[in-house]
């Protein structure tokens, strides 16, 4: 027997229970769970989170018109301050599109469809997700943006918001 094995091993002649017990490396009672097995799991839990919010946002902007609530403020960032913030119009704007009118939309929030269409990629991947359409969910995966295109998106939007201030919008 080599020395080292013997090492490991207690000697190979020596009572086995006189030597200490190796110390555990972590509690016996937790299963280890490969990265990927976690990271999925997590991905599914966010999906289950986001396609039935998503899908009553949905819902909401099929079923409710915009002008069933005429001068109410929706925002409360504008209740608050009198003052428009970047997504004001949004809710409008998303009721507008979800009855089909694209210039409408346009006409609350100039972002609101652009945002629209990004809800709509979320929901799609959720769905996939929660499905289990790795293919699709791959594809879609793609679409997401990069740290710098998120970074112009934000640009945008601020961009967007000094303009409806300035203007009155």
């Amino acid at each position: 027997m080599s020395p080292a094995v013997r090492h490991m091993t207690g000697g190979g002649s020596r009572d086995r229970r006189a030597a200490p017990a190796p110390l555990p490396l972590h509690d016996a009672r937790v299963a280890r769970v490969a990265p990927g097995a976690a990271r999925a799991a997590g991905a599914s839990r966010r999906a289950l989170f986001v396609l039935p919010l998503t899908s009553a946002v949905f819902a909401v902007s099929a079923l409710w018109s915009p002008s069933e609530l005429p001068g109410v403020v929706l925002c409360p960032f504008r209740a608050l301050t009198g003052l428009p913030c970047p997504g004001c119009g949004m809710t409008r704007a998303f009721c507008s599109m979800g009855h089909g009118d694209l210039s409408g939309a346009f006409g609350y929030n100039a972002l609101a469809p652009f945002v629209f269409a990004a809800a709509l990629l979320l929901w799609a991947h959720a769905l996939a997700t929660v499905l289990r359409l790795h293919t699709a969910r791959a594809a879609l995966e793609r679409l997401k943006p990069t740290q710098r295109v998120a970074g112009l998106m934000l640009a945008v939007t601020l961009a967007w918001w000094a303009v409806r201030l300035c203007a009155g919008l």
